[in-house]
């Protein structure tokens, strides 16, 4: 039952507005934002007895800065995971980011050729640096990966079979699976082998005069290991162009080969020099660039693939074609150290230990006795599905308090301003090195100082 002396306590909405508060709120955060807070807030006070009339401003505080965090904002990752698909995996660096900042304010030659006058292509600015540094006849870039594979799925093996292994069946985010894409794009999807093996007769039995190509998936976001058999990429291009059918390859990390430690056999280049007809690619994983789709590989088929309708419903638009550019760019200048993703994977313990040590010193004197700092050993990984099982040893900044609790305290890091994201381990809030830029550690420390004053 309501009690309406409880309603007389909540505030007319011109009377709540018209308060030092009110106009202060409506300062801060927009005067139809606060006055629809305020709405919200008495609702909520009318609905639940337990909340408290004289708590209003306060609700309705928590109601406006709980709105303005929904809105994309910069983030400091303490995870230790490089390319966090929750985070907007490869980050852009500095430099990058301001040529394109430039280019996105005004007007550009996104699909005008300068020389000629006349329409160009949207591709034109990044096609043929990307066919040198791939080793390709011919490339094109949609907005993803997945559009990619089904770009590709469509053109060359709609209504028709298509071969794969079924230890390659994979899922990645958001339950997108392969036999799925393979299902809109028409083709019809052959399971050959066993989950840990796979022979290259599986794939040669599997044949009819109804197979248009053997599709090979990289197992990016887990391994399989132990018993295990997979035929190489050059047998299964050697096999498929005997019986005239394409050898696709699903490279999804997109590894160039810049990064220490990973398969050579594997990297975008190496797999078309062993036959793969067409490789597609993730743009923002271990290449470090914008979400994209790469499509390297043979002429003919690339130009198939662009006179298909499909393409235009996937096609990038200009700031993906202007970060596109500007990552090629530093990869054929040898200045593959200012992309973000690249200069992560090869920082150095030192380095880590070097920011830690800065962090800690900037702190150490700021915060009260009852908190514990500390520089410890991290695990770090690649994350975005690259590089599944490889960890990255680092170098990370422990924080405890015996006032906060372990889920307080990364509660209240997200909840900062900017949020900072950290991993919780052993009872205390870790923030990892790795995925730290260096010139944010003013900006850590201050907000540390904060969530600690208590």
């Amino acid at each position: 039952m309501v009690d309406p002396k409880r309603m007389r306590q909540i505030p007319k909405m011109d009377q709540l507005m018209a308060s030092e508060t009110g106009r202060q709120l409506a300062e801060d955060y927009g005067y139809q934002e606060t006055l629809q807070a305020a709405r919200t807030a008495a609702d909520q006070i009318r609905q639940d007895p337990g909340k408290d009339p004289e708590d209003i401003f306060k609700d309705i505080r928590a109601i406006l800065q709980k709105q303005k965090r929904r809105h994309m904002t910069h983030v400091i990752n303490g995870t230790g995971v490089i390319l966090h698909t929750n985070l907007g995996r490869a980050p852009i660096g500095e430099e990058s980011a301001e040529h394109v900042v430039r280019l996105m304010t005004g007007y550009t030659n996104l699909e005008l050729n300068l020389e000629t006058g006349k329409r160009g292509s949207r591709q034109a600015s990044f096609e043929q640096d990307l066919k040198v540094l791939t080793g390709a006849e011919a490339v094109v870039a949609v907005n993803n990966n997945a559009a990619a594979v089904l770009l590709m799925l469509t053109v060359l093996a709609s209504e028709r079979q298509v071969c794969v292994s079924r230890g390659e069946l994979v899922e990645i985010g958001g339950k997108f699976r392969i036999p799925e894409v393979m299902e809109q794009s028409g083709g019809r999807l052959v399971e050959v082998g066993t989950t840990n093996r796979t022979y290259l007769e599986d794939y040669t039995a599997a044949v009819t005069e109804d197979t248009a190509a053997f599709l090979k998936v990289h197992t990016s976001n887990y391994q399989i290991t132990g018993f295990t058999c997979a035929p190489s990429v050059k047998e299964l291009a050697e096999e498929a162009h005997k019986r005239m059918l394409y050898l696709l390859v699903d490279l999804g990390s997109g590894d160039l080969g810049y990064i220490s430690g990973t398969d050579p056999e594997k990297t975008v280049r190496s797999v078309l020099a062993q036959g793969a007809d067409l490789v597609a690619f993730s743009g923002d994983k271990l290449m470090g660039g914008p979400q994209a789709g790469i499509l390297a590989g043979k002429k003919e088929l690339i130009a198939r693939i662009k006179k298909h309708p499909l393409m235009r419903a996937l096609r990038i638009d200009k700031f993906t074609a202007a970060v596109l550019d500007e990552t090629v760019r530093l990869y054929k200048e040898s200045e593959e150290m200012k992309i973000p993703v690249l200069e992560m994977l090869s920082r150095s313990q030192g380095k880590m230990e070097e920011m830690a040590g800065i962090l800690l010193k900037s702190l150490r004197n700021e915060v009260g006795n009852h908190v514990q700092l500390q520089i410890v050993d991290t695990l770090g990984t690649t994350g975005g599905g690259s590089m599944p099982g490889k960890d990255l040893p680092g170098k990370g900044f422990s924080i405890r308090s015996s006032r906060l609790s372990v889920m307080d305290l990364e509660e209240r890091l997200r909840h900062s301003t900017p949020p900072v994201i950290g991993k919780i381990e052993k009872d205390q809030v870790v923030l990892d090195m790795r995925t730290i830029f260096p010139g944010e550690l003013e900006e850590l420390s201050d907000v540390i100082k904060k969530v600690l004053a208590v």
